[in-house]
């Protein structure tokens, strides 16, 4: 993350429920929700580092213990998620296939 300290902690304050949240899948097939899952894996990645490294720093960080868990948190619920949505696209695509 190439921003500010202060900007990604108030970017990450503004999203930070929505981190907790599934991702909406109204009208999208699985491929591209399985996709928008793994981005956000990757932004949930970039925030744990950044979030850690700005706990152990002396940097006036403004990252506490408190965000990392949620953090943590976040990323685990993501993994649950992508799994579920792999392994209901592995059904579908299963189900659309019909043993002669």
């Amino acid at each position: 993350m190439s921003n500010s300290p202060s900007t990604d902690y108030e970017t990450y304050k503004q999203v930070m429920d929505e981190l907790m949240r599934p991702i909406a899948a109204d009208g999208l097939d699985d491929d591209t929700l399985k996709r928008l899952y793994e981005s956000k894996l990757v932004y949930l990645e970039n925030l744990r580092e950044k979030c850690f490294w700005e706990i152990n720093t002396d940097t006036g960080a403004h990252f506490t213990s408190n965000d990392h868990e949620l953090i943590l948190s976040a990323i685990s619920q993501t993994r649950r998620q992508l799994t579920e949505v792999i392994r209901l696209t592995i059904v579908h695509n299963l189900s659309r296939c019909k043993v002669s």
